[in-house]
């Protein structure tokens, strides 16, 4: 016989994995997965030829360029949101749109234990400290269109409640905060 508390766990626990179908799900609904041929970063073409430490100013520019460039969200790697964790917030308006369903997609893994796409989307929407600052935020979030908004105050949501880390939970909890005061339109 199950022992009734064991019972409210696992219904808990399915709920909890329900939200995270319905989560994923939504990504995908939410964010066309559409070939991209704008202008990637601010910097595109900015790099010079060859890489060196005295020049590698915008080499994360040129990686996001050569990783997303004619590409759909869909094509992005694992490997590469793991790599560049939270550089989505070096994205154009239109390239955010276009990309950072690869990153939510990534920042759902291992929802129990740590994942650095998580905490740096947590982060990147987050008013708390000095950087990212709030109108640098609004601006990503003005980029994205009602659902879009919807769905990451949903992730937000979702990881101030599940999220280990208490100061990751701050963060979420605020950026959630910032995303309702704001009057965007639907």
């Amino acid at each position: 016989m199950r022992h009734p508390s064991n019972s409210s766990d696992s219904s808990e626990d399915s709920g909890a994995d329900q939200r995270l179908v319905a989560l994923r799900d939504s990504i995908v609904r939410v964010f066309p997965s559409t070939a991209f041929e704008g202008q990637v970063t601010y910097h595109d073409g900015a790099w010079l030829p060859e890489l060196t430490e005295e020049n590698a100013i915008h080499d994360d520019d040129m990686f996001l360029y050569e990783a997303l460039h004619g590409r759909k969200w869909t094509d992005v790697s694992k490997d590469f949101v793991y790599a560049m964790p939270g550089e989505f917030v070096l994205l154009t308006d239109e390239a955010l749109v276009a990309f950072l369903a690869a990153w939510l997609v990534r920042s759902l893994e291992n929802i129990d234990g740590e994942n650095e796409v998580r905490e740096r989307f947590v982060y990147s929407f987050s008013p708390i400290g000095k950087m990212p600052t709030r109108d640098f935020i609004v601006k990503h979030l003005r980029a994205l269109n009602f659902d879009q908004r919807a769905l990451v105050r949903s992730l937000l949501i979702e990881f101030g409640q599940r999220e280990r880390s208490e100061f990751i939970r701050r963060h979420a909890v605020s950026a959630v905060e910032l995303i309702d005061s704001l009057d965007l339109p639907a």
